[in-house]
């Protein structure tokens, strides 16, 4: 069962598909629970005849997408090097672009849910830009990767992580900071593929040289 924030992304989601926005990004922070949203997406397609696909980057993405799915029940189709869970009669899939990309022949899917979505790669602009009567949505807590709105038509923001924290689903956090060299006066260097960095030698007599910087380490921990 889905939790309120999870119903309110899918709502908003259908929403934004309803108006023609076919490529909406759903942007929610880590634990907000974005994969089994996906699951819920993907499995309610399915139940109206169309076949989906989860996208992601990484092998250890492709697992965790494969854990949540089994968990519910689901049957899926893993497309990822030679996977011992590929079917490819499933009517979800789960797969990694790197292996997409070296398909000549890609499955049939009505709906894509794109794993963080922020890293873009051209083997999906290039499927995002042949299938434009395929819904994809993109999953990521920092959708702020350089010309992504090109690609992506909506921004869906169900949740923030402060209202998170207030209802409880995310833990408390004390942020805690050290102390800072004082940089005034050290030296720079330029660099052989050009610009300039502090010198090594310069930077390390200043940060050695401060006081402020050094402490009990056993007496810092406890406090």
């Amino acid at each position: 069962m889905l939790r309120e924030h999870q119903v309110r992304a899918v709502n908003m989601l259908r929403a934004a598909i309803m108006k023609g926005n076919r490529r909406p990004i759903l942007a929610a922070p880590c634990s907000f629970g974005k994969t089994i949203t996906a699951v819920h997406i993907l499995s309610e397609a399915v139940k109206k005849g169309r076949r989906g696909i989860f996208i992601c980057d990484r092998i250890k993405l492709v697992q965790q997408a494969l854990e949540a799915f089994d968990e519910q029940g689901i049957r899926v189709g893993v497309m990822q090097g030679q996977h011992q869970r590929t079917d490819y009669a499933a009517p979800i899939q789960i797969a990694s672009i790197q292996t997409l990309s070296k398909k000549r022949h890609l499955p049939i899917f009505h709906v894509a849910v794109v794993d963080e979505c922020h890293v873009h790669y051209k083997a999906l602009q290039k499927m995002m830009d042949v299938m434009s009567l395929v819904t994809f949505i993109g999953l990521s807590a920092t959708p702020f990767s350089k010309g992504l709105g090109d690609s992506y038509n909506d921004l869906i923001v169900p949740i923030t992580p402060l209202e998170l924290l207030d209802k409880g689903y995310l833990c408390p956090v004390d942020y805690y900071g050290g102390a800072s060299a004082d940089l005034k006066g050290v030296r720079s260097k330029r660099l052989s593929t050009g610009g300039s960095d502090y010198d090594p030698k310069s930077l390390s007599e200043a940060i050695e040289g401060d006081s402020s910087l050094t402490g009990d380490i056993i007496k810092n921990w406890i406090q």
